[in-house]
């Protein structure tokens, strides 16, 4: 039964949004968990989550309410290409200098334990 106020699609994409809001914070939690009991746990939410993300949007797909631009051979091949570039230039050291792991403040990547 809708909501007064707000269609079946409105309603829809707020429910995507949610889902996708969820499973970015969830993947969080897993990258950032020390624990791995809890990280298992985290990773089972996440999963059941992803799951519920997918059935929002396979309705959504299904009633036009979530189009997809199909990308053409060009598109594809520069986008590969960048890819590759971009790989280059990591391997060859690219997130060298100023870049520390693990240190809060210096341009890191804070680290917690849960």
């Amino acid at each position: 039964m809708p909501i007064q106020g707000f269609d079946d699609k409105t309603i829809c994409s707020d429910c995507l949004a949610s889902e996708k809001l969820l499973t970015s914070c969830y993947n969080t939690a897993i990258t950032e968990s020390a624990n791995d009991q809890l990280r298992r746990d985290f990773m089972a939410v996440y999963q059941d989550e992803q799951n519920c993300l997918k059935a929002v949007w396979d309705v959504m797909h299904t009633r036009g309410w979530y189009q997809l631009d199909m990308a053409n051979q060009q598109e594809i091949s520069q986008l590969s290409q960048r890819m590759q570039q971009e790989h280059q230039r990591l391997l060859q050291g690219g997130m060298a200098g100023g870049f520390n792991m693990g240190q809060a403040g210096m341009g890191g990547i804070p680290q917690y334990r849960i």
